[in-house]
């Protein structure tokens, strides 16, 4: 996949969402565009954290470890292993690619240099993950709530809901 391509797709991206060309250039550079074959996995529970990825083509599936099946789906523009680069914690699902699919890898290290130099990009890769997982956060409290019977019904679901400013679906 051509340079321009890459940066168009990772712009595009909830994390990189925003981002100047400029930016986007010397980020690009700190990554590396990888192929994974259908059936492959791109992340292993319990393995170390080597960095995070975005899809840039193709699908995978992230595999719960307790049940062994498919708790989520991943596309294009998507970040896949970004929690790992925040707490630095043995990942938690294995990623599954569903077809031959490309990603691009910013690796730990790139990140950590970015971070010692003190660049405003590091500032800018955090914002970016900081604001996906809370929004993914918020998507699972409700389809949590969306489960328990009456909570929407009850005075005190729906002041939770509204304070958070969260719609009602």
């Amino acid at each position: 996949m051509a340079e321009d391509e890459v940066l168009a797709i990772l712009k595009k991206s909830r994390v990189f969402s925003g981002m100047s060309d400029a930016d986007a250039s010397v980020l690009y550079g700190a990554g590396s565009v990888r192929e994974i074959r259908s059936g492959s996995a791109l992340l292993t529970t319990g393995d170390a954290p080597d960095g995070f990825y975005v899809v840039l083509s193709g699908r995978f599936h992230v595999l719960s470890a307790e049940h062994g099946s498919a708790i989520a789906d991943i596309g294009p523009h998507e970040p896949v292993g970004e929690m790992g680069l925040v707490t630095l914690e043995p990942r938690g699902a294995d990623v599954v690619a569903v077809e031959t699919s490309q990603v691009w890898h910013l690796p730990g290290r790139g990140f950590e240099l970015l971070l010692q130099r003190g660049d405003p990009l590091a500032v800018s890769i955090l914002l970016g993950v900081s604001k996906d997982l809370c929004r993914r956060f918020r998507e699972a409290i409700l389809d949590g709530a969306a489960m328990v019977p009456g909570l929407m019904r009850s005075p005190e679901g729906r002041a939770l809901v509204e304070s958070q400013g969260w719609e009602v679906l």
